[in-house]
């Protein structure tokens, strides 16, 4: 069976719930990135700096990472969308291993399309191996929850279809039950 990673960022909980439903999914991993500085999710001005700190590509330090990604077969890396982009911790994550020539898939959770961030996102892993790429929209943590069931069906069957993806169309890996 193939070794899978999930690395993630999330502020406010969307993320996080789409992460931990595919690791349920895919028997995979997971690491939360976390800045040693965290914005404070409940103040109106994290907006304003997290989306300052995403357009200049600020690089805030992580609180120590206990495993190595580039010991697995896939590593799925998750993040909001700050401002039209990916978010600070996970381009500091980006910038601390090199993923040229790996398999990695890429999800992103936004208010808006989410169009120019996974653009972005594919350009800052540029000379990986992209198999696989999905967006989510929440305009708020409310909705997130609304459509718990409809996203739980979504990430089964991106896990699914990812699996395949990584063994070169043949499943590599069963896909668990989402309850």
């Amino acid at each position: 069976m193939k070794k899978v990673l999930i690395v993630y960022y999330s502020l406010t909980g969307n993320t996080r719930f789409i992460a931990e439903t595919l690791k349920d999914a895919m028997e995979a991993d997971l690491l939360e990135i976390q800045p040693i500085k965290e914005l404070n999710p409940d103040s109106g001005m994290k907006f304003v700096w997290g989306g300052a700190q995403a357009t200049m590509k600020i690089k805030p330090k992580l609180k120590p990472i206990e495993v190595n990604p580039l010991e697995y077969d896939l590593v799925i890396i998750g993040t909001p969308v700050w401002a039209w982009t990916i978010t600070p911790p996970i381009r500091s994550f980006l910038s601390m291993f090199n993923l040229v020539e790996k398999k990695v898939a890429l999800l992103t959770c936004s208010a808006g399309s989410g169009d120019k961030a996974m653009e972005r996102f594919k350009k800052a892993l540029k000379g990986s191996d992209v198999i696989g790429q999905i967006k989510f929209q929440f305009t708020s943590q409310d909705q997130a929850e609304q459509e718990f069931t409809g996203n739980k069906v979504r990430v089964k069957a991106w896990a699914s279809e990812l699996l395949e993806n990584l063994n070169g169309g043949n499943s590599i890996g069963t896909i668990q039950e989402i309850a």
